[in-house]
């Protein structure tokens, strides 16, 4: 079957095209247009002003955008130009005056959504995705240069016969999945080309430092090749979801493969929300102009909550169901028909839980946009099981429609509004309690709740309770775990903490949370601790199997502590991620003592870089790198080691005491 993989070119669109183990290209001219509305005064201005532009046409006529029709001047202009006619455009003082629609939008993008086209096209949802070469590069280096190579999860040290299987896996390939943290796959590349081997030539584009979400976070270079489709194996899509879900980002999205890989889920949602607009014959804003309302400071109090968290009084429970609204936010938004032009607080059918009311006469953009992306998302979740590629699409359809919800909210938001995102999380909580109520009514009580999940203990009647759940949110919910036994764990403050549990599934496998096990930034010697751990509760099934096993437990504590330095010197290794330029850190943390040592070597570590070194002497700020370690420093490790402890010594200190469920 014949499959766009990938699309290139400016004015000239070229088209990848796969088949039988071949790439065929095939080049289109492209002409898209712009549209601006605003007063006839300010529209004929406009003309008069593009009379003189050379390689352009326009003609008055009217296009649609969400909420209805609008005359204005649609402007034929080939890609490179439209930056130019939109920047004149402010030149000319009408920035102000004129709204501009279906500008900012990637060409590629836009040509395969004008053109009815999809990335990776198959004949249905259940179709694999096609067998393309691939290969996975990357591997370690320090002060001194390269000390191993990866590849396809092979680590070798870097001799001349692992350059050279380097540069042919390269060469044999036509996608290239990297590893460029620290320029490591770069060093290689250079390496490889030093030695004389043929590759394919290759240009680096340039790291930057940036802040998302509250985090500051770095890019590394990224890579091209002129033929090759080269994505960095550190990218959040590929990390989350591999192959199998790029492949599917970029098909929901209309964005080709390696742009997909770069973007975020936020970013690929808004790409296929622009997709459906042009597939739809809707104007896309180029700037939002339909922004929040005055209102009331009581309103903020009243409708921006966020969800419904719930804590837990810290201890075991015994034969516990975890139920779980499937992809909550985005189904509401679909069931309830919830889009800007479909929210409106005077006319329509009241929404649930809210002083909104909402239009459901008519499909709404934002309903129809992210129905396919939820319908999609649901059909994988009830496949995945045993099937690694679906399980790889569902997680990041996951990850898109977690995001759909916060983009409804976001300020540039192309389609956003904040009215339809605080009808979300009220609709939400809405479905929240009234499932916390439906459950009391038929015999569970409520131990714990984050948002759309609800952990349940009792005997009730568990099917009875999901389908009149349903049919009176409209929301599917699904068992997602049942366990034989789960303690949820105090948190710094004392008290219950929502986001810190352990439950053992009736399966013998575990759901974890919160715990140190699951931290990149813990050394791996005491996250090896807790998974040993696991394994001593793993045939437990009630509150007296895990007092039984207090001995082992002590056993084993006792065991890591003398053993602690005899580990292998990478499971000491502390990842630990910079925030700031070393001059900025009041503080000599562990941070700044890495900057430093890296520094001092001529290598300098920038904002959102993260690096792995061992603590030799903390006292004295002392840090080696994992290769080039002589040794720990012990009592630095013993803490984190003690650490790992505490969780399963509340674990077996509450297996003492009895069960107590306080209704919430």
């Amino acid at each position: 079957m014949r499959q766009i993989i990938n699309a290139t070119g400016t004015d000239i669109i070229t088209l990848w095209e796969y088949e039988d183990g071949k790439v065929s290209r095939r080049k289109y001219s492209f002409y898209p247009w712009i549209f601006a509305s605003g007063s006839e005064y300010d529209l004929d201005m406009l003309a008069r002003e593009l009379d003189v532009v050379r390689g352009i046409s326009y003609s008055y006529t009217t296009h649609r955008n969400v909420y209805g029709q609008l005359h204005g001047i649609e402007i034929i202009l080939k890609q490179s130009q439209i930056d130019s006619v939109v920047e004149a455009i402010g030149v000319i003082g009408l920035s102000r005056k004129l709204s501009v629609y279906n500008a900012g939008i990637s060409q590629h993008l836009r040509f395969m959504a004008e053109k009815g086209l999809s990335f990776f096209g198959t004949g249905s949802r259940y179709d694999p995705d096609p067998e393309i070469p691939s290969v996975v590069i990357g591997g370690r280096a320090d002060f001194s240069g390269i000390t191993s190579i990866n590849i396809d999860g092979n680590e070798m040290a870097p001799t001349r016969s692992s350059f050279s299987d380097a540069a042919d896996a390269i060469n044999n390939s036509l996608i290239i999945l990297y590893s460029n943290a620290r320029l490591v796959f770069q060093k290689i590349l250079n390496r490889i080309s030093d030695m004389g081997y043929r590759l394919p030539s290759y240009t680096v584009g340039n790291g930057s430092s940036y802040e998302s979400y509250g985090r500051v976070l770095h890019k590394s270079p990224e890579i091209s090749m002129p033929g090759k489709l080269c994505i960095s194996a550190d990218s959040f899509i590929y990390s989350e979801s591999g192959l199998p879900g790029l492949y599917e980002v970029s098909r929901m999205s209309s964005l080709p493969i390696v742009q997909a890989s770069r973007v975020t889920p936020g970013t690929a949602v808004s790409s296929l929300e622009v997709s459906h607009a042009i597939r739809s014959g809707i104007l896309v804003p180029l700037h939002k102009d339909d922004h929040e309302k005055e209102k009331p400071a009581t309103d903020l109090f009243d409708r921006d909550k966020g969800g419904i968290v719930l804590q837990p009084e810290p201890g075991i429970y015994e034969d516990v169901t975890e139920i779980d609204f499937s992809s909550m936010y985005p189904s509401i938004i679909v069931r309830y028909n919830l889009s800007p032009e479909t929210i409106d607080s005077n006319r329509g059918t009241m929404l649930p839980g809210s002083d909104y009311r909402v239009d459901m006469e008519k499909a709404g953009f934002l309903s129809s946009a992210l129905r396919e992306l939820l319908e999609r998302r649901l059909m994988y979740k009830s496949l995945r099981e045993g099937n690694p590629d679906i399980q790889k699409r569902d997680a990041a359809l996951k990850w898109m429609l977690l995001t759909s919800f916060g983009y409804t909210g976001y300020k540039n938001a192309k389609f956003g509004r904040i009215e339809v995102h605080e009808a979300i999380t009220a609709t939400g909580r809405w479905a929240f309690a009234t499932a916390m109520k439906l459950a009391e009514k038929h015999g569970f009580h409520v131990i714990h709740g984050i948002v759309d999940s609800l952990w349940l203990s009792g005997n009730g009647d568990i099917d009875g309770l999901l389908n009149e759940i349903r049919e009176k949110t409209r929301i599917d919910i699904v068992i997602d775990g049942e366990y034989s036994w789960i303690a949820f764990f105090k948190g710094k403050n004392g008290i219950g903490s929502p986001g810190r549990y352990l439950g053992r599934r009736k399966n013998g496998t575990f759901k974890v949370r919160g715990l140190e096990i699951r931290r990149s930034d813990f050394p791996a010697f005491a996250r090896k601790f807790q998974m040993e751990a696991l394994d001593i509760f793993r045939n437990c099934k009630n509150r007296a199997d895990i007092l039984s096993m207090a001995g082992d437990l002590r056993a084993l504590e006792r065991r890591f502590v003398r053993e602690l330095t005899t580990f292998s010197l990478y499971d000491f290794a502390i990842e630990t991620r910079v925030s700031r330029h070393m001059e900025e850190y009041r503080v000599n943390n562990l941070q700044r003592a890495a900057m430093k040592f890296f520094s001092s070597s001529g290598d300098d570590i920038m904002p959102g870089e993260s690096v792995q070194v061992i603590v030799s002497d903390r006292k004295h700020g002392i840090l080696q790198l994992p290769e080039k370690s002589t040794g720990i420093d012990r009592n630095f490790y013993l803490k984190y080691l003690r650490r790992s402890f505490e969780s399963f010594d509340f674990l077996v200190a509450g297996a003492k005491g009895p069960q107590v469920i306080l209704p919430y």
